[in-house]
């Protein structure tokens, strides 16, 4: 199945939008503001007294269970239990937002290795933490994973960031950033599906032309691309006659199409050429029809900013913050674990009182009541 033209104009536009500055950037965004709820969870968790601590490899603090577990060797103690996430659970993704900060920085100066599956690849190192919560959130939707939900602060608040950032990771990555098999076919395959969300996507009217280069730069399946850019798959003429001592001239003038275009990655191995039913593809020549020399001069193209992206789902409602949902509650005399507004349980008449954090939450006429929080500040 072979892209019209328009389809073609549309693929190439869409492939210079998934690999730019402007897309990874705006992925980085969403990868801190995931980073940033998880700190807040664990602050609140470590604030009140919910984080799991080990020593010599048992539990020791937490929330106490009032039940005993055993160890390999026999020896009972405590179990605790608490936030899922963790000050090392933290630390990772800390990590992760690390890698992908550093991966856009890069990619803001000409460096298109970020994309690849090596020591170069950020993106790739930047998606481990990310595919590791992705999975331990469909396992415990279905069951097989649990987690202590109600000691871990602002956990939906962090689920719909981390879905957020799910989203505009999928949208970009999956035809941009190298498989980890170099000997996987191309992920880039036009057919109906694809063809169906070129048609949801938004696209500039007039869209520009797909280039055609006058010269061919060509690279066949298994050898090193010599350039990171857009290629396509062309067949090329038989050459007739023997040609066992000389070496055979390029092909002149159009070449017939034979699949569908690509972002390849400089210094690594030209893919085979996706192909229905084929896990391996099937071999080719890769023709440059682009080749990606963005920001190596410092600037920014002018036709990013009018790049337009369909995630994250916008039909998709954030929760309501933890702070809003009053469901903190916390008793006369203890240290107030968030600083807000709370208003009294045991008499609503009474107006909602303004508590700063640790403060010892306020009597009412000499005796302890409850509190409830209303809203942070």
């Amino acid at each position: 199945m072979l892209a019209s033209a328009q389809e073609r104009r549309q693929l190439f536009y869409w492939l210079k939008r998934i690999s730019s500055y402007t897309a990874w950037h705006r992925v980085l965004e969403f990868y801190r503001a995931w980073a940033s709820i998880s700190e807040k969870s664990v602050g609140v968790a470590n604030d009140r007294g919910w984080l799991r601590l080990y020593e010599n490899g048992k539990v020791v603090g937490g929330v106490p269970t009032g039940r005993k577990v055993c160890d390999v060797k026999g020896d009972q103690y405590d179990e605790y239990t608490g936030s899922a996430l963790g000050e090392s659970g933290l630390v990772r993704i800390f990590q992760g937002l690390a890698h992908a900060e550093e991966g856009v920085r890069r990619l803001r100066l000409g460096d298109k290795r970020v994309f690849q599956y090596n020591a170069h690849g950020e993106f790739v190192m930047a998606d481990r933490t990310k595919s590791y919560w992705d999975t331990l959130l469909d396992r415990i939707e279905i069951g097989e994973n649990t987690i202590d939900q109600e000691h871990t602060p602002h956990w939906d608040e962090f689920c719909f960031a981390l879905m957020q950032l799910s989203d505009v990771w999928a949208e970009c990555s999956p035809d941009v950033i190298e498989p980890r098999r170099l000997d996987a076919a191309s992920y880039t395959f036009f057919n109906d599906y694809l063809k169906a969300e070129l048609q949801a996507m938004v696209f500039p009217t007039p869209l520009p032309d797909v280039p055609d280069p006058i010269e061919h730069t060509l690279v066949a399946s298994g050898t090193t691309t010599p350039y990171s850019g857009i290629w396509e798959p062309v067949d090329i003429p038989k050459r007739k006659g023997l040609q066992l001592f000389t070496k055979p001239s390029p092909p002149e003038g159009p070449l017939a199409l034979a699949g569908t275009m690509a972002y390849l990655h400089a210094g690594s191995p030209a893919p085979n050429c996706a192909a229905y039913g084929k896990a391996q593809g099937t071999p080719t020549t890769w023709r440059l029809l682009w080749r990606d020399d963005r920001y190596e001069d410092g600037s920014i193209p002018e036709e990013e900013s009018g790049y337009v992206f369909q995630q994250p789902d916008p039909t998709r409602v954030a929760p309501e913050p933890e702070e809003l949902r009053g469901g903190i509650r916390v008793w006369s005399d203890e240290p107030c674990p968030y600083p807000g507004v709370w208003q009294c349980l045991d008499d609503l008449t009474l107006g909602p009182q303004t508590v700063a954090f640790s403060v010892p939450m306020p009597r009412l006429q000499g005796r302890r009541v409850s509190w409830r929080l209303m809203r942070g500040v």
